[in-house]
C-alpha cells in the first residue's frame, strides 16, 4: 500500500474532527488566554471586519513575542482550535513524549528545517495543511520567519505567499504592537502592558493553475512585498499614535 501523510498516526489526526479531550483542553486555553488578554495585558482590536467569513485564511503578522499567536487567534474570537501552526518536525514531533503530550491541545503541522531519511517533503506539509483547512481551519504564519528585536521588522521571506498560493486561500495581514513589552525575549514572565492589533484587507492569491514558472515565482515575489508594504506602514502608524 503506498504511503500516504495523512494515515500516518503521528499526523493524520489535523484532517480529522477534533476530539473531546482537545475540544476540553482549548476550551480551558482559550478561557486563559481571554481572561490575560483583557484583563492583564489588555488587547485592543481594530479591522476585525476584515476577517474573511466565507473562507479559511492565513494569518500573518508581524513577530516580536511568544504572545503574538495567542493574540492573533484572539482578535478573531474564533477560538483558540481553528487555528494550525507550522512546527519544527525535529523539535515537536520526532520526540514521542512531546508529539503525543502536544497534539492534545494544539494544531501543529510539521515542517523539516534539516534533510535527513526521515524528513518530510514540502508536499507532505502541503497535504496536511489542506486537510487542516478543509474542516474551515486557519493557519498563522509569521513571515519574518523568526522573532525579531522590537520596533525592527526582518526580512519577509515568500513562505507566506507560498502557502496562500499553494492553498488557495487568502493572506490575512495584520500588525501588532505592545507584545514585545508584555512579554519580551528572553523573559520568563508577562508583565502588565496595552497591546494593539491592527487586521488589514485580506490579500487574495492568484490561480497557480493558470500562471507559468517565470509568473508564478514574480506572483510570489510581489506578494511577498506587498505583504511586508501593508504591515510595515500599519506598525508606523500604530507607533505614531
Amino acid at each position: 500500500m503506498k504511503y500516504s501523510i495523512l494515515e500516518d498516526p503521528r499526523y493524520r489526526h489535523l484532517a480529522q474532527p477534533k476530539s473531546i479531550l482537545f475540544k476540553i483542553l482549548s476550551f480551558v486555553f482559550d478561557l486563559y488566554a481571554n481572561t490575560v488578554l483583557t484583563f492583564y495585558t489588555p488587547v485592543k482590536v481594530i479591522g476585525r471586519e476584515n476577517i474573511p467569513k466565507d473562507s479559511s485564511f492565513i494569518f500573518a503578522s508581524n513577530h516580536n513575542s511568544h504572545m503574538d499567536i495567542a493574540v492573533l487567534a484572539y482578535s478573531t474570537r474564533l477560538g483558540y482550535e481553528r487555528f494550525g501552526f507550522l512546527a519544527a518536525k525535529d523539535y515537536w514531533f520526532d520526540n514521542d513524549f512531546r508529539q503525543k503530550f502536544f497534539k492534545n491541545f494544539i494544531n501543529l503541522i510539521p515542517l523539516s528545517r534539516r534533510q535527513n531519511p526521515e524528513s518530510l517533503d514540502l508536499e507532505d506539509t502541503f497535504t496536511l495543511s489542506k486537510g487542516f483547512v478543509a474542516l474551515n481551519n486557519n493557519i498563522i504564519m509569521f513571515p519574518e520567519g523568526s522573532r525579531g528585536e522590537p520596533g525592527v521588522l526582518q526580512r519577509f521571506r515568500k513562505g507566506t505567499a507560498k502557502f496562500s498560493m499553494g492553498l488557495d486561500i487568502p493572506i490575512l495581514p495584520a500588525a501588532i504592537i505592545g507584545t514585545e513589552k508584555a512579554w519580551p525575549r528572553g523573559e520568563r514572565f508577562m508583565r502588565p502592558n496595552r497591546i494593539i492589533i491592527k487586521i488589514l484587507p485580506a490579500i487574495k492569491p492568484k490561480d497557480r493553475s493558470k500562471l507559468t514558472e517565470k509568473a508564478y515565482n514574480k506572483e510570489l515575489s510581489s506578494q511577498t512585498k506587498k505583504l511586508e508594504k501593508v504591515i510595515t506602514k500599519a506598525l508606523k502608524d500604530l507607533e505614531d499614535k
